[in-house]
């Protein structure tokens, strides 16, 4: 099956496209670039910062995720995430990460465009659960 994706890399590049190879203990994975197709693009997995199923690739850039978890209605520790980079996420992990790679991550905004994400360990600066 393939999922609509975009990922951003640690570098700051991101790549839209669809996959269906992702594999989190693998060390890479393959891209079908969304502009048109074209030939797949080999992901690192040490190069990710992380990978986001969306709704669409457009998105809206004006939105702004809520920063509150009243209306979550997926189960889970609730989180809030700090990259590297700044960018902070609010939303759920099914269980507390230990020490893998990454893990998966679910908004806490039901109208965010990301459905959920594979957040890369390394490229946090902070996570802390909310009780």
């Amino acid at each position: 099956m393939e999922h609509k994706v975009v990922v951003h890399m640690v570098d700051g590049k991101i790549h839209k496209g669809l996959t269906r190879n992702f594999d989190p203990d693998a060390d890479s994975f393959y891209l079908l670039p969304a502009e048109g197709g074209g030939v797949p693009v080999r992901i690192e997995m040490e190069r990710l910062k992380a990978l986001f199923w969306v709704k669409d690739y457009v998105g809206n850039s004006d939105f702004v995720g809520r920063r509150d978890f009243e209306e979550v209605a997926r189960s889970g520790k609730r989180v809030i995430l700090k990259f590297g980079d700044g960018e902070e996420m609010w939303g759920t992990v099914a269980d507390v990460p230990g020490d893998n790679a990454g893990f998966f991550f679910y908004p806490a905004d039901r109208d965010d465009n990301n459905i959920k994400v594979y957040v890369v360990r390394s490229a946090l600066e902070d996570m802390r659960l909310v009780p």
